[in-house]
């Protein structure tokens, strides 16, 4: 059963053209060879740049929320009732004005269908949470109730209509349960660790030949996402990452940071091989985000290494690091460049697409931020023109020429 409010023939149409202007600003096709594919991909949609879409999402949400509180203040609503319905009310009104205006409009990460979408998920979840009846000493009751039904709302959102941040929501809200349980702390870690696992593992698992690559480009992102914060989850000293290399350098005192000592070894030992099955798991799916996640996770376990083992930290551990890091990226760039074509396996370290320009470079900001730093570019130079100084239509026969 389809789902998305757009096809997935317009959703592959946009991601083919996406890749072909990448291709282009590379060099990879002429600019005759983008406007063909701009021609067979055409997909009958609405959309904009990125500042015009946040600009667009920031004015919707500022509007909504002026528009919601407005009616609030002057009609004066106080009763359960009367909040419950005016909050379902105006959820149900932005949700049904976004799929009109894509099903109308055609807009496609235009901004403003979704501001609207998203607003309307917390505005019915308020409004359905104020209808329920609450049970007495009822806060665990209602902030697991609120969390997942956000949850649910914004998991929606995404499915319907593809926007990534609802997904991270979504899996953001979730994960908030079992801290509100009265759970000990490593029953805590484990329960959401083993839910971002089940919902990483069925993700992969959901993956197949028939796949669409659009659909595979989301996974992909949202891998990424669910590979950081199950990584995130299980390290107990990353907290201490700042305070160790910047701060007091002393040794830890608290020997296994208040959890158990089974837990505790178990975590260090799964900060390490989480990010290697992940790193495995890029290389073999060909999903640059994944790796890029992988090896970053990876990093901040070793920078953390000595806090797991109660180690003092020296002023030069970071130069350490880092230069480790140097020598790693030398050998594996030599290693890449070594082989057939500069390749092995279909892996290079060259760059062959180049990222997209939005208008605004790094020396556009510092001009912008420094003002009087950057002189006027100088001007170019001018070619001669020998017919140039003639009197009268002379045709510069008083010139030099």
């Amino acid at each position: 059963m389809k789902v998305g409010i757009y096809t997935d023939n317009q959703e592959e149409k946009i991601l083919i053209r996406r890749r072909a202007k990448a291709w282009a600003r590379s060099g990879l096709i002429t600019e005759a060879q983008l406007g063909i594919i701009h021609e067979r991909t055409e997909h009958g949609l609405s959309q904009t740049n990125v500042f015009f879409r946040i600009l667009f999402f920031l004015f919707t949400c500022i509007g909504v929320l002026a528009a919601v509180g407005l009616y609030f203040w002057f009609f004066k609503i106080r009763g359960t009732a009367a909040l419950a319905s005016s909050a379902l009310f105006f959820g149900a009104l932005g949700y049904g004005t976004a799929e009109l205006l894509v099903r109308r409009k055609s807009f496609y990460r235009f901004g403003i269908e979704e501001a609207l979408a998203l607003c309307s998920a917390p505005l019915v979840c308020w409004g359905i949470m104020t209808a329920l009846p609450v049970p007495d000493h009822s806060h665990l009751w209602y902030v697991t109730s609120i969390s997942l039904l956000f949850a649910a709302a914004a998991f929606w959102v995404y499915l319907r209509f593809g926007f990534l941040y609802a997904a991270v929501l979504s899996i953001a809200s979730a994960s908030a349960v079992p801290f509100h349980l009265s759970l000990p702390p490593a029953a805590e870690k484990i329960a959401l660790a083993a839910a971002l696992a089940l919902i990483l593992l069925t993700s992969i698992r959901a993956e197949g030949s028939e796949t669409r690559d659009f659909a595979r480009d989301r996974s992909e992102t949202l891998q990424a996402i669910l590979l950081a914060g199950l990584c995130l989850t299980l390290n107990l000293r990353l907290h201490l990452l700042g305070s160790a290399w910047f701060g007091d350098p002393g040794p830890i005192h608290d020997a296994h940071a208040g959890y158990p000592p089974w837990f505790y070894w178990t975590t260090y030992g799964l900060v390490y091989l989480v990010p290697a099955l992940g790193l495995w798991h890029g290389i073999r799916a060909r999903k640059r985000m994944v790796i890029n996640a992988s090896l970053i996770l990876f990093i901040l376990s070793l920078a953390v290494n000595k806090d797991y083992l109660g180690f003092r930290h020296y002023a030069w551990d970071p130069a350490i690091l880092g230069a480790a890091m140097i020598v790693a990226a030398a050998v594996l760039t030599r290693w890449l460049n070594s082989g057939q074509g500069e390749t092995r396996n279909g892996f290079t370290a060259r760059s062959l697409v180049k990222p997209e320009d939005h208008g605004i470079s790094l020396a556009d900001i510092g001009a912008a931020a420094i003002p009087g730093m950057v002189g006027a570019p100088p001007k170019p130079p001018q070619a001669d023109r020998p017919f140039e100084g003639g009197m009268s239509g002379g045709g510069g026969a008083s010139g030099t020429y």
